[in-house]
């Protein structure tokens, strides 16, 4: 501030602006240990000997033109003759211990870092925290407490720590009546108890709690006994705070919980940054709720108090647990159009800000993601407006009703589990791997290494080809054909599984039973699967399957000779060659079927006979396509985009105007080929097929990973069909055999290791920050890591895990590099964008500026081939380049970590 600032300054703006002093960023002399302000003047204590002038400097730095000379003080605005802070230096006088603020400016400024002194708990506690009123932070408070209580199937303790509102309170005294016992009373007994821990408080507390069971398996602790006494005691819980004990409160509310036998406690604190909420967020064992709306006002207000949370976090080096944020009363136009994000983007991207710091340049051999430990470093819910909440009851039965009711306890529980799993160490109720005892750690690894890298490529699997994993698209599938055979197009990217569920389709070869297989229907149609195209150019194996599957259905259709799978490539290569029209195309892929089914092979026009012979005998044929890719170099052939068009909107309109519809189709194709073929209304065509589309969410992913721990016989039992049906929790505790709950040794009660959850760091890695995963890069992952082994030491640490964090880390640049590889391989326009970034490997730096851009030599065309096949994200420079392709390519990264958090979680919310 400068001195022609005339907004008025008092002694409480420069206790305020000491306060904000970050740690190691004092201005003061290093023995400068803390400061008192108020209207009597600011005096500096001192540990050894300060001079004045260094003082006097670092003033200035902190109150520009304000510091005045002779005696020493900082200039004030006001009325009075030589209105100032007169400045004194006194040594040795400071208060021997430290001394955490609690959100309050009272004129004393310790500069020390706090003695970081927190006992363990056995009871976790969460606080539902809010800045602004009126966001529905009781209704969450209440609602959470109950679906913890349903998850863990065992009791919570639900405290009204709400010193002007308590909304809690009114709810059980309309149900139970006057209570036995309070908060109040917890605090003013352990006040006088000498004895540390209060123990006989929170004995004789717990004992009168008995009686306070209520609907929903909820012990209730009221503010107080008399809810219409709204006068504050005296007796404040922050009194209970000691240098040795800064968290009081919550070890008496964790030993009260204990002795109930309660598996959690929920504290539902007053709005505002009072200094019990500030007291509870502050403390590194209580996990935070914090509560807004849309309001500006309450957005901006959230992000305020996130921010001074983060620095006296800092202050004292201790490690914030990630926040759940609750946004409450979201309109459902605002969901659908997007506004909701618009409006909460400040808070998120303050979140990112505050609870993450900047790390130094990333190498192209490190994983960007492990230089940042909590990859999602908050767990957002977004809560719909609910008319039927509009007016809470005020009885504690029919609250708990309404809450049902309305939605909001659905909505609420639906984006918690993953915050009770990992905030709060509720793993839900899973069975774990009966595990042969011969079956040892390094067969398991070695089982499932074989069987994922059999998957990598799907077309070269051995044996019976296995189920796919049954994701919402095959469900979609098998659900909507079957009184008819299915027209259908599956778009997916490289790697999403269209090959393996070809070849399951194939090998399966009527679609009766497929449908039986995959969801247990058993009135779907009888009709044989012929395959046209396949993936055989380096598979031996599909191409004999291929060949076999055409034998077999010629015959169960009365014909005799068939087209083999080889020949029929051959000619439709020969066809790309004679450049022909959409309509040419479509009688040549008629014929294909045909010929490939045995009907008339070789005649010309055999495709438009075969739909009177299949109604005549009363016989249907699905034709599967796949594998289209091996027919061209690159969509951008001649010859191309019309044969495809004709297939994917010629053929399906063509097939759906027949009557019975004796000929289904089943086109598994890659988003590249779609993008070079429907030129127009591209939109309109990808929400015909959405349903289909092989598109893998992150619960998906996760679920193969267990599918494939279980399927490779690592781990059997991990999976099952109901596996998607279980709650987050369950799910991620289940995946801890697998692969630990973080990527390092797990949390203790009263030790959190900063590390990144393994499942979420999983899924940031191999997202193409479009929200867009492919299972083939897990697969990849899993086959790389399962491979390497642990030491004597890691066995030792991880024993209740089959893959270690080393050989995940290490695994992600087999993986990359392969991705790469592959890529190049599968789309023959991005080569020479490839071979520029390979040839500068190690010197460049993410994200990609115009000069990078430039220094690479890029051209326009490269840049949009690259955007377009998500190799690079963003519309204009810099751009990012996704973790899976930015180790492959060899580029280093220098943008902060806040940034690509930020991206990430943008991609998230994007699916």
């Amino acid at each position: 501030m400068s001195i022609s600032d005339q907004s008025p300054l008092t002694w409480l703006d420069v206790a305020r602006r000491l306060a904000r002093i970050e740690p190691g960023a004092s201005p003061f002399p290093s023995a400068t240990i803390s400061a008192r302000v108020g209207w009597f003047g600011l005096l500096l204590q001192a540990d050894a000997p300060v001079a004045e002038g260094e003082v006097a400097k670092a003033l200035e730095a902190l109150f520009p033109a304000r510091v005045a000379k002779e005696p020493l003080r900082i200039v004030l605005e006001g009325n009075q003759e030589n209105s100032g802070l007169e400045v004194e230096i006194e040594l040795g006088a400071a208060a021997s211990v430290t001394r955490q603020p609690f959100g309050v400016i009272d004129g004393w400024i310790d500069f020390r870092k706090p003695a970081q002194r927190y006992g363990r708990r056995a009871i976790p506690i969460a606080a539902a925290l809010s800045v602004k009123g009126g966001t529905g932070r009781t209704t969450t408070a209440v609602a959470f407490a109950l679906h913890w209580a349903q998850t863990a199937k065992a009791p919570v303790l639900l405290v009204d720590a709400d010193l002007e509102a308590p909304g809690v309170s009114y709810l059980f005294k309309s149900f139970m009546g006057r209570p036995k016992i309070s908060l109040e009373d917890l605090i003013a007994l352990a006040h006088s108890e000498e004895l540390d821990g209060a123990p006989a408080t929170t004995q004789f507390v717990a004992e009168r709690l008995r009686d306070h069971l209520v609907l929903g398996d909820i012990y209730i602790l009221p503010l107080r006994r008399d809810t219409s006494e709204l006068a504050s005691s005296s007796v404040r819980p922050e009194h209970l705070s000691t240098p040795e004990r800064p968290f009081a409160m919550a070890d008496l509310l964790s030993d009260v919980a204990q002795r109930l036998g309660a598996v959690g406690v929920v504290v539902d604190v007053r709005a505002g940054l009072v200094p019990l909420g500030v007291n509870l967020a502050m403390d590194p064992g209580v996990s935070p709720i914090i509560v807004t709306n849309l309001a500006e006002q309450s957005i901006q207000a959230t992000s305020g108090f996130v921010a001074f949370l983060a620095r006296e976090f800092r202050r004292a080096g201790a490690v914030p647990r990630r926040p759940l944020l609750v946004v409450n009363r979201v309109p459902l136009i605002f969901k659908q159009t997007g506004m909701d994000r618009n409006l909460t983007e400040p808070l998120s991207a303050c979140l990112i800000d505050a609870l993450l710091s900047s790390t130094s340049e990333v190498s192209a051999s490190e994983d960007v993601y492990t230089t940042v430990p909590e990859v999602q470093p908050y767990i957002q819910v977004d809560v719909p407006e609910l008319p039927d909440m509009q007016v809470p009851t005020g009885d504690w039965r029919a609250f708990v009703e309404q809450l049902k009711n309305s939605g909001f306890s659905r909505a609420l529980s639906e984006g918690s589990d993953e915050f009770l799993a990992t905030e709060l160490s509720l793993k839900g109720n899973t069975e774990r791997s009966v595990l042969a005892p011969e079956l040892t750690p390094g067969k398991r690894r070695q089982a499932l290494e074989t069987f994922a890298n059999q998957l990598i490529a799907a077309e070269n699997v051995q044996g019976k080809v296995p189920r796919p994993l049954v994701t919402q698209p095959l469900a979609a599938l098998a659900s909507r054909y079957k009184s008819e055979v299915p027209i259908a197009i599956a778009e997916g990217a490289k790697g999403t599984g269209k090959t393996l569920a070809a070849r399951y389709f194939v090998s399966h070869r009527d679609w009766n039973v497929i449908v039986k297989d995959l969801i247990g229907a058993n009135d779907a149609i009888s009709a044989q699967v012929i395959p046209i195209t396949a993936s055989i150019q380096s598979s031996e194996m599909f191409q004999n399957e291929a060949d076999d599957s055409r034998r077999r259905g010629a015959q169960e259709l009365g014909f005799h000779d068939y087209l083999s799978a080889y020949e029929t490539t051959i000619i439709l290569k020969e066809r790309l060659k004679a450049n022909l029209t959409e309509g040419e195309w479509v009688a040549v892929w008629l014929d294909m079927i045909a010929w490939s089914s045995g009907f008339k092979v070789r005649l010309a026009g055999a495709g438009e006979e075969l739909f009177e012979e299949l109604r005549l005998h009363g016989k249907s044929v699905i034709a599967v396509f796949e594998g289209l890719e091996e027919l061209y170099s690159s969509v951008t052939d001649p010859g191309v985009e019309a044969a495809m068009r004709a297939l994917l909107i010629s053929i399906p309109q063509k097939l759906r105007s027949e009557p019975r519809r004796p000929v289904g189709l089943l086109t598994f194709v890659r988003r590249d080929t779609v993008e070079a073929a429907v030129k127009q209304n591209l939109d309109q065509f990808r929400r015909e097929y959405a349903s289909f589309a092989l598109n893998w969410t992150e619960e998906d992913v996760l679920e193969l990973a267990a599918w494939l721990a279980d399927q490779s016989q690592a781990l059997p039992g991990l999976w099952s069909s109901g596996f998607q049906e279980r709650s987050s929790a369950e799910r991620a505790a289940m995946l801890e055999q697998l692969w630990g709950s973080k990527l390092g040794p797990d949390d203790q009660p009263g030790r959190r290791t900063r590390e990144a959850y393994t499942a979420t760091w999983i899924v940031a890695v191999l997202s193409d920050l479009r929200g867009r995963l492919v299972p083939r890069d897990l697969v990849r992952l899993l086959a790389s890591a399962a491979k390497i082994e642990p030491d004597k030491e890691e066995l030792e640490l991880y024993a209740n895990r089959l893959v270690i964090p080393r050989a995940l880390r290490m695994a992600v640049e087999t993986t990359s590099s392969a991705k790469v590889n592959e890529t190049e391989e599968e789309i023959a326009e991005l080569e020479p964008a490839f071979d520029k970034f390979k040839a500068q490997a190690d010197e460049l730096s993410v994200p990609l500026t115009d000069d990078v851009i430039r220094q690479l030599r890029l051209t326009q065309n490269e840049v949009n081939a690259l955007v377009r096949h998500g190799i690079m994200f963003g519309e204009k420079p810099p751009y990012e380049v996704p973790e899976l392709f930015r180790r492959g390519l060899g580029l280093k990264h220098s943008g902060a970590r806040r940034g690509v958090v930020n991206l990430y979680n943008r991609a998230r919310k994007l699916t």
